[in-house]
């Protein structure tokens, strides 16, 4: 049976109840059984040494780059002490777990590579009020201040804003910006930020700058790879990225926040940045139990587009039970214009997406959210099932699916609950298809054919 209700302040904190326990569930999720890790662990801590071999809790290594640089085989794990912070970029091994132990908060790899609040890093400009970093910059996609990469929960975090523009004098623009706005030149990697009446080393206690890198990379292959309970920050593309023909990624227990915002196609002033991606084909790719929020970009994602030369096949994709908050698309997906495509067995259910349009990557572009977007589909599509998800409000859309939609039975959805608000909009369903809140039943009940759904009102 479907369901059509009005939103009340009971029923909406029922909803805030439920997302207040999957942010629990994350929270609170326990270290693996090392018992069952069948090769070699290897032990990561602040408070370590890249002198020591790293083989037991009491002779750690310490840094990031020593443990990209570890002879890594099938079966081995590494393990990050919980309550500690590791700066830079893993480059993931096929066969590895990456994980947490000790106790207390989940260890956090900060992608961002120093607190660059110090007066001797920042010199004025021409421009009055306008201060150049004096260390080289890829390509900043974003700026904290006074925020503590270990802090978690945390929503309005205070950020600053790339202005656009690719132009050799783009830092001029800064004259008339507002504060806190930044302007980066790719081809310098020279960074320029808007801070009014004082250096910025001197105005904050912490500035934490994310550069075009990504925390975690899987490239050309790499497979059965497990990244559980860490918290995965700062980093101006992704927090997970894999790439063609990945197998067996399971990333599960983590916390995944302010990520995104670097420059991708600077000819069309695009920028990009996803909490977990895989681009190209995939097989056996399996999200769930993660807490993600303030993504310039998507959430999760499986994607592939104009690799003309490649056939992409996705498969045995599986998301669920992940809270997703505050980011422009929640969860995406498409498969097209590549030599041959393929999409099939794909369940996404019990995800709980928040909040469209309201995260810090949604200025200028809000009334366009796609809370959950099909894009463009794949040449053969089977058994895409999306159940038992809750989508609650969204600026723009909820579902969104471009121009050309899969024929009939290839997608199938059940039991969904949807909140938006009142005069809102519902859906984006193929060339020109807007679907107003207003004739959401009708669609569900007649191009989605769903059953047992919910559609919730706020007034």
């Amino acid at each position: 049976m479907n369901r059509s209700l009005v939103a009340n302040p009971a029923l909406l904190a029922s909803f805030q109840a439920k997302a207040d326990a999957m942010k629990e569930a994350c929270l609170n999720s326990e270290n693996i059984d090392f018992s069952a890790i069948t090769g070699t662990c290897y032990y990561v801590s602040e408070n370590g040494d890249d002198a020591n071999d790293g083989l037991t809790p009491a002779t750690p290594i310490r840094t990031l780059e020593q443990v990209n640089a570890l002879s890594l085989q099938s079966g081995d794990a590494v393990l990050f002490r919980r309550g500690d912070m590791f700066r830079g970029t893993v480059v993931a091994c096929s066969g590895v777990l990456y994980s947490a132990y000790g106790e207390g908060a989940k260890p956090v790899i900060c992608a961002s590579r120093q607190n660059y609040a110090d007066p001797a890093l920042w010199v004025e400009t021409c421009i009055p009020d306008v201060w150049r970093c004096t260390l080289p910059m890829n390509n900043a996609g974003l700026i904290t201040f006074d925020h503590d990469p270990r802090t978690i929960g945390k929503y309005d975090a205070q950020l600053g804003w790339l202005l656009p523009g690719h132009d050799a004098d783009g830092y001029r623009h800064l004259e008339q910006a507002a504060d806190l706005e930044f302007w980066c030149n790719l081809e310098t990697q020279t960074l320029y930020l808007k801070s009014v009446g004082a250096n910025p080393g001197e105005r904050f206690g912490r500035m934490e700058i994310a550069e075009n890198v990504h925390a975690f990379k899987l490239w050309n292959g790499v497979g059965q790879v497990t990244i559980d309970n860490l918290h995965i920050t700062l980093c101006g593309g992704h927090g997970v990225s894999a790439m063609w023909d990945v197998y067996d990624l399971e990333v599960r227990n983590c916390i995944f926040d302010y990520i995104g915002g670097s420059v991708w196609s600077v000819a069309r002033l695009i920028r990009y940045g996803n909490a977990v991606e895989i681009f190209g084909g995939c097989h056996n790719y399996h999200v769930f139990n993660n807490w993600i929020y303030q993504i310039y970009d998507t959430g999760i994602t499986h994607q592939c587009n104009d690799c003309k030369d490649l056939d992409a096949t996705q498969e045995n994709v599986e998301y669920h039970d992940n809270l997703i908050e505050y980011c422009f698309w929640s969860i995406e997906y498409y498969n097209s214009r590549n030599r041959y495509g393929i999409t099939r067995n794909i369940f996404v259910h019990g995800n709980f997406c928040r909040f469209g349009g309201d995260g810090w990557g949604c200025r200028l572009r809000k009334e366009r959210i796609p809370m959950y977007s099909f894009g463009y589909p794949a040449d053969e599509t089977e058994n895409y099932r999306t159940e038992n998800n809750i989508f609650e409000l969204s600026s723009g859309y909820i579902y969104l699916h471009g121009a050309f939609v899969e024929p009939e039975g290839a997608l199938s959805f059940r039991g969904n609950t949807y909140i938006q608000h009142a005069g809102g909009k519902f859906a984006l369903w193929g060339k020109d298809n807007e679907i107003p809140l207003s004739g959401a039943e009708n669609f569900l009940d007649n191009i989605l054919k769903e059953t047992g759904y919910t559609l919730i009102t706020v007034e």
